[in-house]
């Protein structure tokens, strides 16, 4: 690729032909401010905060719609942009409200932020500030305030570009000019969460997270997103031991900048439940709390007693928890089935922008792991329902729930002569269980996933367990040692070094080397 060299506040920079000044900027570490600028997005160079000084051009130019060339030179921070910059930020903040106080956006603010640096002075304006629409719903996701907005336009050229649902527009001229919606028109698309991402302000908020908790307070912690196997890049924002929101994480090989509306809200009904705090073993009187030797010791016996035995894994589980589930229920039952959960929909041409078509998030991570070797899901639970099984260990996931079935299923797992369930929560299914072992949810567990095209990615712990819960790579480990297989795994990393030992397409690789932005695995097996 042809590349120029120019220089930019006096160092010398490379860059390939065809970039603009504020792509080679940030690409030796020099920030140029901007709104309206984003690199997803078409140029649409009206904000004017990206001013640059350039040699041998009498007028400042916005960066970021002019290509870097051969011998350019380049000042960011001359006297005269800082001018520009100062001036650009007073004109912006003319009719802004002071809403830093009640502001979502607080913390996170490129207003508050590039005032801080470059302007920093009191208001001159006297006048009263002209008020627009505050608080009016665009969609289910989406809250707008017309107040606090620049005009950078990024959520147009979201909806124009990206989505191709073109929901919003700027409609009028001058002073008067807004950001509207269409007549008849709502932004509910699947992908509708990202404009408040990319909005630089406080105009477009999240319904779902609108004064819940202040930006400086969130613990933020580098994932995966658990909804499905595309296997978005997230960092999860929690207070208080509780998920407050999901923001999507950079990853150009996965998901860019975005995230389907769909995963980003998927942790309600995953983490918000009431948890299970001990394990639960059948006696007379129904389902009773015991310690966790006790249960460990009535579930590998009745799992060895009766065979044949289905093993059920929920898609949700990591690499490392699948490893150990199947060899543990390989070692239970030689005749034993073993099958991850998983179910293709249908998508439309806007949910295919990032959405998979199964809601698994690690269903490829599982069958690689020797959790699939049966067929599929669907044959195994016809199986169940046929009476094929004696017994059934169910990990992290309610059959009862998978419609059109859940009759045919609940009377199968109840003609069992013994059922273990594994889950976070007593759901219907681990209410007929004869032992209930409580585990951990994908939020806080620490492991991999791979998703559908292959890609090896980490999730992170962002929560604490609750007490009396164990985690689930744990609770196999326990039961695989009392069956007489002593393994002696302290984590999931050294999990994961078993795995790259013993695993043919993931030789080579090390938990370190996956990193934030995962690893690619060869097509070669």
């Amino acid at each position: 690729m042809e590349s120029v060299k120019l220089t930019i506040d006096g160092q010398e920079i490379s860059t390939a032909k065809g970039k603009t000044v504020i792509e080679a900027a940030a690409e030796a570490g020099i920030a140029i401010p901007h709104y309206c600028y984003h690199p997803k997005l078409p140029i649409a160079g009206n904000c004017r905060m990206c001013l640059v000084e350039i040699e041998k051009m009498p007028r400042l130019q916005i960066a970021c719609n002019t290509q870097a060339s051969e011998g350019m030179a380049v000042q960011t921070r001359s006297s005269k942009v800082l001018e520009a910059r100062r001036a650009v930020m007073e004109f912006l903040l003319i009719n802004h409200p002071l809403d830093c106080p009640i502001c979502d956006q607080a913390g996170e603010c490129k207003l508050q932020d590039y005032y801080m640096e470059h302007d920093l002075k009191a208001s001159r304006f006297e006048e009263r500030k002209e008020h627009e629409r505050k608080r009016e719903i665009f969609g289910p996701y989406v809250v707008f305030d017309g107040e606090r907005c620049i005009k950078c336009t990024r959520c147009v050229r979201f909806l124009q570009e990206v989505t191709h649902t073109g929901e919003l527009a700027v409609v009028n001229r001058g002073d008067h000019s807004t950001i509207a919606l269409f007549a008849n028109e709502t932004v509910d698309n699947p992908l509708s969460g990202n404009i408040v991402d990319i909005c630089p302000v406080g105009a477009l908020t999240d319904r779902d997270f609108r004064f819940k908790v202040r930006a400086w307070y969130l613990k933020n912690t580098p994932s995966v997103c658990p909804g499905c196997s595309t296997g978005c890049n997230i960092t999860i924002g929690s207070y208080q031991n509780r998920i407050a929101r999901f923001k999507p994480r950079i990853n150009e090989e996965v998901n860019s900048h975005w995230i389907c509306d769909e995963g980003r809200y998927c942790f309600h009904p995953l983490t918000e439940v009431e948890r299970l705090t001990s394990p639960l073993v059948r006696q007379e009187g129904g389902l009773a709390p015991t310690d966790w030797e006790t249960a460990l010791q009535a579930a590998l016996s009745g799992l060895s007693a009766a065979t044949p035995l289905a093993g059920v894994l929920s898609g949700r589980n990591t690499n490392e928890e699948a490893f150990l589930f199947a060899r543990l229920v390989k070692k239970l039952s030689s005749q034993a089935a073993i099958e991850a959960v998983y179910y293709e929909r249908k998508l439309t041409e806007v949910e295919a922008i990032l959405k998979s078509p199964d809601r698994s998030p690690n269903f490829r991570g599982a069958r690689e792991m020797g959790a699939s070797p049966n067929g599929g899901f669907e044959p195994l639970l016809r199986q169940l329902i046929g009476g094929k099984f004696r017994a059934a260990y169910i990990v992290g996931e309610d059959l009862l729930s998978l419609a059109p079935d859940g009759e045919k299923i609940k009377n199968a797992l109840e003609k069992l002569s013994f059922l273990v369930v594994q889950d976070t929560r007593l759901t219907p299914t681990a209410r007929l269980a004869h032992v209930v072992l409580p585990a951990t949810n994908f939020a806080e567990k620490e492991g991999t996933y791979t998703n559908r095209k292959g890609r090896v990615q980490k999730l992170n712990a962002a929560l604490v367990p609750p007490a009396g819960a164990l985690q689930d790579w744990e609770i196999f480990a326990r039961l695989q040692n009392k069956a007489g297989e002593k393994i002696f795994y302290q984590s999931p990393a050294e999990i994961f070094q078993a795995i790259a030992h013993e695993v043919v397409r993931y030789q080579g690789l090390s938990y370190a080397a996956i990193g934030d932005q995962g690893v690619q695995l060869s097509d070669e097996t």
